[in-house]
């Protein structure tokens, strides 16, 4: 009879809606109170200054890794060959002979099978070469001026050096290799130091930034410490618990990781700006690659992820030493 009741006043109302009691329409987000606690700007700014940080420096080793790849690559089966402009007993030889053993010099090198191409430098190419440690002041012109030649070899030469030293001094009989590779190395050494550093840098801001958050996790735990006793007495597990501020932490961790994320970006393109416009030209250019920016977009996620862990364990490691 109810049920036939219940079915004619809801054809009769149209507008007619069942109340069911008893389920709740809204639920929590949170048991704790974690979404107005003190701290959390504390570490949105935290993680926010640590990722800018960890831009710069992952920035600085992707420079260096660059650097390194492009003097390397640039100089891969290269050697320049000098014709001095003095003798052995350091009588000048005149500019004229000079020209003319270097030009024979480069003839003979084109000829060789391995050699893809040797160019002699222009006199004002070496002069400006030599005008860094002789000054601008220096009169040029009174200076005697060694030839040099760019030699080039095929990729998949192997030059015998010595012999072609040996065919070198048979036209320009003081002739010398410079292969680069004694400063070459020294160069990737410090690079590859710095480049260390800078990978180090990350590791330890990376390692700062969880200890950050795992303190933040242990001060909100304190602060909540009676919502705790009485979510335990109500039955609520370690795991619930945990997953309640592990979300909230991923939650921060991804607005304070983008925003640094955003702030470095910005901050490596005003020093671009600064850098071009002072003509510091010590490092050659340096563009981020595709894959590099993409990296660079995501790193909040990696970052958001490990505060994610650090909160959980510190969570359920403070849970277990409560009674």
């Amino acid at each position: 009879m109810k049920k036939l009741m219940h079915q004619f006043s809801s054809l009769k109302n149209p507008f007619y809606k069942e109340k069911v009691l008893g389920v709740a329409k809204e639920k929590r987000r949170y048991d704790l109170p974690l979404t107005h606690s003190s701290n959390n700007t504390f570490l949105r700014l935290l993680i926010g200054l640590m990722s800018v940080l960890g831009v710069l420096a992952l920035s600085a080793s992707f420079a260096l890794s660059a650097m390194t790849h492009r003097w390397s690559e640039g100089l891969d089966h290269k050697i320049s060959v000098e014709i001095p402009a003095a003798d052995s007993g350091g009588e000048i030889i005149a500019p004229g002979i000079v020209k003319s053993m270097t030009e024979e010099a480069a003839k003979m090198l084109n000829t060789r099978e391995d050699v893809a191409e040797a160019t002699i430098m222009e006199e004002k190419d070496v002069r400006e070469l030599l005008s860094p440690w002789l000054g601008n002041d220096m009169v040029m012109d009174s200076i005697p001026i060694p030839g040099l030649i760019s030699v080039t070899f095929d990729k998949n030469a192997n030059p015998d050096l010595k012999d072609l030293e040996l065919q070198l001094r048979d036209v320009a009989p003081r002739a010398r290799i410079d292969t680069q590779e004694n400063w070459l190395n020294d160069v990737v050494r410090f690079t590859g130091a710095l480049q260390f550093t800078a990978i180090l840098l990350g590791l330890i801001i990376g390692a700062t930034t969880l200890v950050a958050v795992a303190g933040g996790v242990r001060s909100k735990l304190s602060e909540n410490k009676e919502e705790l006793e009485l979510l335990h007495l109500m039955g609520a597990s370690d795991s619930y618990i945990a997953r309640q501020l592990q979300r909230h932490t991923l939650i921060l961790s991804l607005q304070g990781g983008i925003a640094g994320v955003i702030a470095g970006c910005i901050l490596l393109f005003i020093i671009g700006m600064v850098a071009g416009k002072m003509g510091v030209n010590l490092v050659p250019d340096f563009k981020l690659s595709e894959i590099q920016k993409a990296f660079l977009v995501i790193s909040p996620i990696p970052i958001a992820l490990l505060a994610m862990m650090t909160a959980r364990f510190t969570v359920l490691r403070v849970l277990n030493k409560m009674p």
